[in-house]
């Protein structure tokens, strides 16, 4: 899917879902922690459950019971799988999904920018949010490690090029990797963006999850 059209439908879904009533404060913060790890390649998101604990700092039961209400309204489809990570994947209770975009002449959209956004003043730096590029700043800045502003923004860009560069079968080492170090994981993406990842920084990391089976 077109990284625009990808980010603009995450948007829809969240928007949506901040304004349902049954869905409660903790079940909206993992949705969001969710819909910001969703790969555009693959199609879903596969964070652990301690990932997802540990970044918004409640119980593994807790995250358990968040998904189960997403679940029940019909806002996630959850791929339970023994001793591995589930798979989440976002979705539209029955009759809610938004009616495509009109547009005008072949792009809408003329008054944003596709890659980035930026402030009108001096003071913050040009920034990209992971997928969601049109989140406020200082919200998503606080997802990550348990400590403001460490998270590397574009970690799940990263992912995605180095599964269309290395094949599919990325898509299940980058997933059990995560598992073993969630570090190593952003470690690849760093040097994907920079420029120095090589096919021994790819077979080191399949190495790594081959010995921890």
């Amino acid at each position: 899917m077109d990284v625009r059209a990808f980010n603009r439908e995450k948007m829809q879904w969240l928007n949506a879902i901040s304004l349902e009533c049954e869905v409660n404060s903790t079940a909206f913060r993992v949705a969001y922690l969710i819909a910001d790890h969703q790969n555009s390649v693959a199609g879903f998101a596969w964070p652990s459950l301690a990932r997802l604990a540990g970044k918004v700092c409640l119980s593994n039961k807790s995250i358990q019971r968040a998904v189960g209400q997403l679940e029940r309204l019909g806002w996630l489809e959850v791929e339970r799988r023994r001793e591995r990570s589930n798979r989440y994947r976002l979705r539209w209770p029955p009759g809610r999904a938004p009616a495509p975009r009109p547009t005008e002449g072949n792009d809408a959209d003329k008054t944003v920018l596709v890659e980035r956004q930026e402030r009108l003043t001096g003071g913050d730096k040009t920034v990209r949010q992971s997928y969601l590029t049109k989140s406020l700043k200082t919200f998503s800045s606080r997802l990550g490690g348990g400590r403001q502003g460490t998270r590397f923004a574009d970690q799940g860009k990263f992912e995605a090029e180095i599964i269309g560069r290395f094949g599919p079968g990325m898509i299940d080492v980058l997933e059990k990797l995560n598992e073993i170090d969630p570090r190593a994981v952003e470690q690849l993406c760093r040097r994907a963006k920079n420029g120095t990842l090589s096919r021994v920084d790819i077979a080191a990391a399949e190495l790594t999850v081959a010995q921890n089976q």
